[in-house]
């Protein structure tokens, strides 16, 4: 009698935890060192993230496809979250953005031959990268040419940058340094363009089945929308408020800290 009691508590427990499969989609190229290129998964939001989810009882399973699908995907909750997405009005109609615990500051790649800009308007007549699937920007208003990729890697940047095929393109300085250090380039110029670090977002679909939401009665319809004036904010009774609320636990902790040395700091030193 009690064997059979324990193996049914051990069917509702592994039942529970395969229930609780939360997929994380990222674009199939590498971003080291939060996560190597496809098919491996591995790196700083793997670590981050299936550490935060295994905190509530869930697993983390990861998709990799180009952006723009992965975005589609998070639109129609077949993917649950982007592990890290800039604030715009047109995501915010089908994401929830989360603290993830990590900061990343801006900065600027550009040729060591190129005059440095701070802005979009000293970019005037100059060509500058991005992205496909990247938030948005008004090229033509500053008079800047617009040219966009397919799942860019770094290296891919820098290498269109050292022939001067392009300008500038912006990206987070920790991660050009560290791509850097492991590949010199005397061709290459990096210089930041804010001097405090930002809070790093995830975006969690609105229509994920882990995300329950409701009006934001804090909201004000009269001012901008922005990560602090949202129209509907995430419920406490579901799967995405608790993987919030464990990733802010894992902040105070200082175990984010911890794996962004470890990723960050260490992992290439020889």
């Amino acid at each position: 009698m009690v064997l059979k009691r324990y193996l049914l508590l051990l069917f509702f427990v592994i039942s529970s935890s395969q229930a609780c499969e939360v997929v994380m989609g990222y674009r199939t190229s590498e971003r080291l060192p939060f996560i190597a290129e496809a098919p491996s998964h591995e790196g700083l939001y793997y670590a981050l993230y299936s550490k935060a989810l295994a905190n509530i009882g869930c697993q983390l399973k990861v998709i990799r496809a180009p952006k723009k699908r992965v975005l589609h995907m998070l639109k129609s909750g077949e993917i649950d979250f982007y592990p890290g997405l800039g604030y715009s009005d047109e995501r915010e109609e089908y994401l929830h953005f989360i603290d993830s615990g990590l900061k990343s500051r801006s900065a600027i790649i550009s040729h060591v031959d190129t005059k440095p800009v701070k802005s979009l308007a000293e970019m005037k007549g100059k060509t500058l990268l991005i992205a496909h699937g990247a938030k948005p920007i008004d090229g033509e208003k500053y008079g800047v040419f617009m040219r966009s990729g397919y799942d860019l890697s770094l290296a891919q940047v820098v290498d269109l940058i050292s022939k001067k095929q392009v300008d500038f393109y912006f990206y987070n300085e920790d991660n050009i340094n560290y791509f850097l250090a492991q590949n010199p380039n005397e061709n290459i110029k990096v210089y930041s363009i804010n001097e405090n670090p930002t809070v790093l977002h995830l975006g969690f679909s609105r229509k994920s089945q882990f995300a329950l939401e409701e009006y934001n009665t804090a909201f004000d319809p009269l001012s901008d929308k922005s990560l602090v004036n949202r129209e509907y904010v995430l419920t406490t009774n579901n799967k995405a408020y608790q993987f919030q609320q464990s990733l802010i636990e894992l902040k105070n902790q200082g175990v984010t800290n911890k794996l962004v040395r470890e990723f960050f700091y260490q992992q290439h030193i020889h």
